[in-house]
């Protein structure tokens, strides 16, 4: 009797055991799956992420073996991710930029149509680059984000070729750059706030955005700078058009603070403000402001 309860028991821990080893094994190809981050090169509908690209999953690129591109640094293929739906095979978009870039050395371009939705609450920025990570972005439309593109650290930067960005209302800056971020929105490229967002934010230690015929609308603010370094935002027939009682320049960073406008126009409703000083130096150059 004894010996017919030990084994038993010990059938038991085997199927308890095999039970385990199995969920084990589905969580290692729930990782495999992402394990080439969906930047390995041309996308398609039954790309797995890994050894070909999906054309719905998120990108993610590290500058390794499975996340720098095609040999050029080359992704293309027409990929359309929503940031709250499940991407290909199975992989969860949310919770992660639709894009990311990272990593000292890791130069991407994605030079087909990307479209960037969300059909949720996704908190996260479309596009986001840190660590001197570089992309450019030859067509993009993202429509209904949160945050449209967020750049952080030396090296850093986003070239945006020809698209638009819309955020969408409550959502967070089109554009944020801190710690020596860089961000360039070329001719064409159109971009929409939600009514009461803001436009350019450029926190930590500075950053700088060039905006060479980009019109703004629908923004609160058009730029804020906070933090303690050096700013610049420079306009080559620029236009940003706020909302009502927007304001066009906000400075608010500490008293080390230094930031520069170059080269734009701000356009208000006669119920906006043209710029406000609470703390550091805000130098304008070129600057027009219309019915604030």
């Amino acid at each position: 009797m004894v010996m017919r309860r030990v084994l038993r028991h010990h059938v038991c821990l085997c199927v308890l055991s095999t039970a385990v080893l199995a969920s084990l094994a589905l969580l290692t190809d729930q990782n495999k799956v992402y394990a080439g981050l969906n930047c390995k090169g041309v996308a398609n509908p039954s790309g797995n992420g890994s050894s070909s690209d999906n054309n719905k999953g998120r990108i993610e690129c590290d500058g390794k073996s499975n996340g720098r591109g095609d040999g050029k640094g080359q992704l293309s293929g027409k990929r359309t991710i929503d940031m709250s739906e499940t991407g290909g095979k199975g992989t969860s978009n949310s919770g992660h930029p639709a894009v990311k870039v990272h990593g000292r050395g890791t130069n991407i371009t994605i030079s087909s149509e990307l479209k960037i939705t969300d059909s949720g609450s996704n908190n996260n920025p479309a596009i986001q680059v840190e660590n001197g990570g570089v992309l450019t972005v030859n067509n993009v439309t993202m429509t209904d984000v949160h945050k449209g593109i967020e750049v952080s650290g030396g090296g850093s930067s986003v070239t945006v070729v020809k698209g638009s960005i819309e955020v969408r209302n409550g959502g967070g800056a089109v554009i944020e750059v801190r710690d020596g971020g860089d961000v360039t929105l070329n001719r064409g490229v159109k971009v929409s706030g939600g009514g009461d967002n803001t436009g350019i934010e450029v926190n930590g230690t500075g950053g700088t955005v060039t905006l060479v015929g980009t019109n703004f609308s629908k923004v609160k603010t058009g730029i804020v700078f906070k933090g303690t370094g050096t700013a610049n935002v420079v306009g080559v027939g620029a236009t940003i058009n706020l909302a009502s009682g927007g304001t066009g320049i906000k400075m608010e960073g500490d008293g080390r603070a230094n930031a520069t406008v170059m080269n734009m126009a701000f356009m208000g409703n006669r119920t906006a403000t043209g710029a406000e000083v609470t703390s550091g130096t805000l130098t304008v150059n070129t600057v027009t402001m219309t019915n604030v």
